[in-house]
């Protein structure tokens, strides 16, 4: 029987989003295979906050559209299959995402 955790990767993938501002951006612009998902972490030396969701994300401007909010230093996981499916926008510009996709 195998358990999420017991196996290990193969491979696993890194960067930095930056240069966030106020509309919407693609955490990654070309498509890339996630077997776990992807784990994004606001830069600690961001201004502002970042929203994460679809590409209709926004930031403090509808309820059916703001995103997950990510202060300075935040983390989120997003169990997702291609991190390409996630856009970032941020309240203020110049803001930077790290992530890690799994």
């Amino acid at each position: 029987m195998t358990r999420i955790g017991d196996d290990s990767l193969t491979r696993f993938d890194h960067g930095r989003k930056s240069a966030i501002g106020t509309s919407a951006v693609q955490l990654m612009a070309t498509s890339t295979h996630a077997p776990r998902g992807v784990q994004i972490k606001a830069a600690l030396t961001n201004s502002g906050t970042l929203y994460v969701g679809n590409s209709d994300v926004t930031a403090g401007a509808a309820d059916a559209t703001d995103g997950f909010p990510l202060a300075p230093g935040d983390a989120l996981f997003i169990p997702v299959d291609d991190p390409s499916k996630v856009y970032l926008v941020g309240s203020a510009i110049g803001q930077v995402a790290h992530f890690l996709v799994v």
